[in-house]
C-alpha cells in the first residue's frame, strides 16, 4: 500500500489558477480606467489650449497697441527735436530782437536827450536871440551863413523829434512781437510735453497689461504642458495593458440627472454659476463653504490620478462611468487619493489652494471631457 500524496501541490496550483483568474478579470477594468483618464485629460488640453489661443490672441493685440503707441512717441520725440530746434530759432530770434530794442533805446534816448538840450537852449535863448545873431553878421555873405545854420538846426530839431517818435512806436512794437513770440515758446514746450506725457502713460499702462497676458499665457503653458506629460503617461499605460492581451470595455452608470444619484458635495450656496464669467468660460459651479468644511463624493467612481493643474490647486477627478467625471478643486486637504469611492463618501476638505479668492469648492461635472452644468446632476 502506498502512502497517500501530499494534497499541497495541487493547493498551490488551485490558488495560482485563482490569481490568473482575479487578473484576468482586473486588468480590463483598469484598462477601462486609464481610457476615461486619458479622454479626461485629452479634453482637458483641448479646453486649456483653446484658452491659450485666446490669450495669445489678447498678448498680438496688445503688442500690435504698444507698437502703435511705440510709433508715436517716436514721433512725438521727432517732433520735439524738431519743436527744440524751433525754439532754439526763436530764442536766437529773441536775442537779435532784444539787441535791437537795446538799440532802439539807445538811439530814443540820444535822440530825446538832443531834443531836450535843443529845446532848452531855445527856452532860454528865446526867439531874440536868433534875431540878434543875424543882426550880428559881418556881411551879406555872414549873413546868410547865419541863415543857412539856423535852417539847419530847425530841420535837424525837427528830425530829432520825427526820429524820436518813429524810434518809441519802434520799441514798441518790437517789445510787443518778442512778448508774442515768448508765449508762443511756452505754450509749444506745453504741448510737446503734454503729449509727449499723455504717449508715454499710455505705453506704461499697455506694456503692464502685455505683461499680464504674457505671465498668464506662461502659467497656461505649463498646465497644457503638464496635462500633456500626463496624457502620454496615460497612453504608455494603455499600450502596456493592450500588449498584455487584456480587454478594454468600460462600464459604468453613465451621465445622469440629480434623479439618478448624484448628491450635492457640499451645502454652500452657488457662488459662482456655470458659463461666461470675466469673459471667460466657468467650467463648473463655486459651492460657498469654510476652510476645513467636508467634501463629499457626488456619486460612486473611481478616483483618477490625473493632475487638474496649478490653478485647480488640490483637486481630486472620479470617474463615474460612461465618460462622466466630476472635479472637486481648491481643496485645503484631500482625504482619498486613489481607488474606489461611494456616493457621499468624505474625499477632502474646503480650502483655498490654487488660484482663488476665498475659500470655496470648484465643482465639475463633465461628459466625455466637456464640461457640463453641474446644477443639471446635482
Amino acid at each position: 500500500m502506498h502512502p497517500p500524496k501530499p494534497r499541497w501541490p495541487r493547493l498551490i496550483l488551485l490558488a495560482l489558477i485563482c490569481s490568473l483568474i482575479s487578473a484576468s478579470t482586473v486588468f480590463p477594468s483598469q484598462a477601462a480606467g486609464e481610457s476615461e483618464k486619458l479622454k479626461a485629460t485629452k479634453a482637458q488640453i483641448a479646453e486649456i489650449k483653446k484658452r491659450l489661443a485666446a490669450a495669445k490672441g489678447q498678448e498680438a493685440e496688445i503688442s500690435k497697441e504698444v507698437d502703435n503707441l511705440d510709433r508715436q512717441i517716436a514721433s512725438l520725440n521727432k517732433q520735439i527735436a524738431s519743436g527744440q530746434h524751433d525754439i532754439s530759432s526763436l530764442e536766437s530770434d529773441i536775442r537779435t530782437m532784444q539787441a535791437q530794442i537795446d538799440e532802439a533805446q539807445a538811439r530814443f534816448k540820444q535822440a530825446a536827450d538832443a531834443s531836450n538840450a535843443r529845446a532848452r537852449r531855445l527856452y532860454v535863448q528865446g526867439p531874440a536871440e536868433s534875431v540878434a545873431m543875424l543882426f550880428s553878421a559881418d556881411s551879406i555873405v555872414e549873413l546868410t551863413r547865419l541863415q543857412f545854420l539856423m535852417g539847419k538846426f530847425s530841420e535837424q530839431d525837427s528830425k530829432i523829434i520825427i526820429d524820436t517818435s518813429r524810434l518809441r512806436s519802434e520799441l514798441v512794437d518790437k517789445q510787443s512781437e518778442l512778448n508774442k513770440i515768448k508765449g508762443s515758446l511756452s505754450a509749444q514746450k506745453d504741448w510737446l510735453k503734454a503729449r509727449k506725457d499723455l504717449a508715454d502713460g499710455a505705453r506704461d499702462e499697455k506694456a503692464k497689461a502685455l505683461a499680464g497676458v504674457q505671465k498668464e499665457i506662461a502659467k497656461t503653458q505649463a498646465h497644457v504642458d503638464g496635462l500633456e506629460a500626463d496624457s502620454r503617461t496615460l497612453e504608455a499605460a494603455l499600450r502596456k495593458s493592450a500588449s498584455s492581451g487584456s480587454g478594454s470595455s468600460a462600464s459604468g452608470e453613465g451621465g445622469a440627472t440629480s434623479s439618478s444619484g448624484f448628491v450635492r458635495p457640499v451645502t454652500g450656496r452657488v457662488t459662482s454659476s456655470f458659463g461666461r464669467r470675466w469673459g471667460r468660460a466657468h467650467t463648473g459651479v463655486d459651492l460657498d463653504g469654510n476652510t476645513g468644511d467636508p467634501i463629499r463624493a457626488s456619486k460612486a467612481g473611481t478616483v483618477l490620478g490625473v493632475s487638474c493643474g496649478s490653478g485647480y490647486g488640490l483637486c481630486t477627478l472620479i470617474d463615474h462611468g460612461g465618460g462622466v467625471v466630476t472635479l472637486y478643486a481648491h481643496m485645503s486637504r484631500k482625504v482619498v487619493s486613489g481607488g474606489k469611492v461611494s456616493r457621499g463618501q468624505l474625499i477632502g476638505y474646503v480650502g483655498c489652494s490654487g488660484s482663488c479668492t476665498g475659500s470655496h469648492l470648484h465643482f465639475e461635472v463633465r461628459v466625455n471631457g466637456t464640461p457640463q452644468n453641474p446644477m443639471k446632476y446635482i
